[in-house]
């Protein structure tokens, strides 16, 4: 409705339906067509037609003296931003993926959309993304925000894991809450463990692991980070326990922006080459 009231706008400027359809590259017929169906969802006749070319109507008069100007200074607006081709976009990603394996997505968005003002925020917790704003999301494990439009992007398998030689195997270090342990059968590995300590970083559990600090219950994406930096260190504890997935998600339309859309394909490709975001238990042998 709002482009129809600017081609009712340009046509009142005229006083010309040819004039206006020559202006604007469109045909006299479709100009004509969407004034009609504006007229009809106004409840009113904007224009009175005659050989001469057209008039306003009072009703139409006074929509034009009242929203004409506010009308084409948007619209104006609204061009100069396009031509300019400088926007924003706002990506949301667990600290630990966009620095370790999600990087090369996250680096070649960067370079490539060097017109993008790119604003991105690290976050390894599910915040409430209803209290936020972004164009992007990157989320693990189910999510069950039905306000946000989402597609499954990686699978990360999680095990236990420790560092050869630990001298402390009967401590088990857990860094999911209890809920994002629900459902997971995971009662019968904790009581094989005298002591458990809960850390709220999952980069913090990877360090402690390193240390020999103890058993970490780990996703494939932190294991591979410990395996590069240890190699031949580290050792499974478990198979695998269960599998995490992971999402984008983005709002308003059923299609992501065409922003998100390469960055979710960079991301996507990332992905096909890297097991440990496939689902598999990776070998660290």
């Amino acid at each position: 409705m709002l482009d129809d009231f600017l081609l009712f706008v340009e046509v009142a400027r005229r006083g010309s339906y040819a004039k206006t359809a020559h202006d604007l590259k469109v045909t006299a017929p479709t100009l004509s067509k969407r004034i009609r169906l504006l007229e009809e969802r106004l409840g009113d006749s904007l224009f009175i037609r005659s050989a001469r070319g057209v008039r306003l109507t009072s009703f139409g008069k006074g929509l034009f003296d009242q929203f004409g100007e506010t009308t084409l200074d948007l619209h104006s607006a609204v061009s100069q931003s396009i031509e300019k081709e400088v926007i924003s976009f706002v990506l949301h990603c667990p600290q630990n993926l966009m620095t370790g394996l999600l990087y090369p997505a996250i680096e070649k968005f960067v370079l490539e959309k060097n017109n993008v003002n790119i604003v991105i925020e690290p976050a390894n917790s599910n915040v409430l993304l209803s209290q936020t704003s972004f164009d992007l999301a990157i989320r693990i494990g189910q999510q069950k925000d039905s306000g946000f439009y989402q597609k499954r992007i990686a699978d990360v398998a999680v095990c236990l894991v420790s560092r050869r030689g630990c001298i402390n195997k009967n401590r088990l270090i857990i860094p999911y809450s209890d809920s994002q342990l629900q459902g997971m059968a995971f009662n019968q590995i904790e009581k094989q463990y005298t002591q458990e300590s809960v850390v709220n970083d999952i980069t913090l559990v990877r360090k402690l692991v390193a240390s020999g600090a103890g058993v970490g219950l780990l996703p494939m994406t932190e294991i591979s980070e410990l395996h590069e930096s240890l190699p031949g260190q580290i050792q499974y504890e478990s198979d695998l326990i269960f599998t995490r997935p992971a999402y984008a998600l983005w709002a308003n339309k059923s299609k992501p922006t065409q922003l998100a859309s390469f960055l979710i394909n960079s991301i996507e490709e990332c992905v096909q080459n890297t097991p440990a975001l496939q689902g598999e238990v990776i070998n660290l042998s």
